[in-house]
């Protein structure tokens, strides 16, 4: 079902084509304006469906199918689909498909839209989904009675700046709901193509009336919905920016400096060159958090630890009561150990007034303790055999004289 469905996603969308975000300087992006998605069809077609109102509901409907029109299975005749598109765009398409897709994701998961949420690309440019919609509702008899869709969802990037949303169903549960509508009492399910006409008498087609224009007003709030979100929460890609700063900050130390002998990373979750630490053995120099430190400069270098000690706890099981430990009335009481976590610090201090000391934390992480510490005793081990190999050639001059 999921296979066809997305076939028929394709189908509509014949003729847009895809195109991957081109590369950008950082300079670019960082002074480039803040992206806007626009999508007009959401007012037009909101619009629309108001004016198309009528107070019999199967009128509405038939109203709502002169405009839109389901869909056929083009490889299964007589088969009807519930089919609409809108596209988001913006003018300034400064982002990383991957990074907008993780934006997207996270605003269906809050909206309900997280059943089988897949990428349906390896080029990370679509993404898929399901949920359940609510489309129609209305009280007869003592019961509610609901219909449900369970439209399939596709985001695709299309043209680099395009973001193509596609909702598509083909069927309808409909459901009686007793005992103050939390109870369900009947149900069952209906192909799109098996309740029209809707001027026909028959059973549940008022229902199905409401849940046909219910469909497409669900479809274009959501369409708001989304476009509000990503004028919010993805004006700009954050996530790309934080990539090309940190390509930039390393290209302007390799300029400076040359190629740096080591790196020292994984102190931060988060990409950024101040949380590393940059050795350059021909350059002489340390950087790390912005500063510059020269090799002669270094003093000396030390780990530190500063746990912090979460006492154990006493746990009683059985009958009675536990008082500082000591079980009374026949209870066992034991006590969970005490935790050490170590948070370790590398001290390194600096012959410089500017910058006296630097502190690195890395947490409970030893062996990246123990690393850092390594490269610094390196540094301060060469540094004091050449003064000593200074010491020697003076002292060897003077016995010459």
């Amino acid at each position: 079902m999921r296979k066809i469905l997305y076939s028929i996603v394709i189908f509509f969308s014949l003729g847009l084509s895809a195109q991957t975000t081109t590369d950008i300087s950082y300079e670019k992006a960082r002074l480039a304006p803040a992206m806007n998605w626009e999508c007009p069809e959401i007012k037009k077609y909101k619009e629309l469906l108001l004016s198309l109102k009528d107070e019999d509901c199967k009128i509405y409907a038939s109203n709502v199918m002169e405009h839109f029109k389901p869909g056929e299975d083009p490889t299964s005749q007589g088969r009807l689909f519930l089919v609409t598109q809108a596209v988001l765009t913006t003018d300034n398409p400064l982002f990383n498909v991957h990074n907008l897709n993780v934006c997207l994701a996270e605003w269906l998961r809050k909206h309900g839209w997280h059943k089988e949420m897949r990428y349906v690309s390896d080029d990370d440019k679509s993404l898929q989904t399901i949920a359940s919609l609510n489309v129609s509702s209305h009280a007869t008899f003592g019961l509610q009675n609901k219909v449900f869709v369970f439209p399939s969802l596709t985001l695709k990037v299309i043209d680099g700046n395009k973001l193509l949303v596609s909702f598509v169903t083909d069927h309808y549960k409909y459901v009686d709901y007793a005992e103050n509508g939390k109870k369900e009492s009947f149900s069952y399910v209906a192909k799109v193509a098996e309740v029209y006409p809707f001027e026909k008498k028959g059973s549940y087609k008022k229902s199905f009336a409401k849940a046909y224009v219910g469909t497409y007003q669900a479809f274009w709030n959501i369409i708001s919905e989304l476009k509000n979100y990503l004028n919010t929460n993805f004006t700009r890609d954050t996530k790309m920016l934080e990539q090309l700063h940190y390509q930039y900050s390393k290209d302007s130390l390799n300029t400076k400096y040359g190629e740096p002998d080591m790196v020292i990373n994984g102190l931060s979750k988060t990409l950024d060159i101040n949380n590393e630490v940059y050795i350059f053995e021909k350059a002489g120099k340390v950087v790390f958090m912005g500063k510059t430190i020269n090799f002669e400069d270094i003093l000396s270098c030390e780990i530190v630890d500063d746990p912090k000690l979460i006492p154990g706890k006493s746990v009683t099981t059985g009958m009675g009561i536990a008082f500082f430990g000591l079980a009374l009335g026949g209870a066992e009481s034991s006590r969970t150990p005490d935790k050490t976590i170590h948070n370790y610090v590398v001290d390194v201090k600096i012959d410089n007034l500017s910058t006296p000391f630097i502190r690195i934390v890395v947490g409970n992480n030893d062996k990246k303790a123990t690393e850092i510490a390594s490269v610094f005793e390196y540094i301060l081990r060469h540094q004091k055999e050449g003064k000593e190999d200074v010491q020697k050639q003076k002292t060897a001059t003077r016995r010459k004289m």
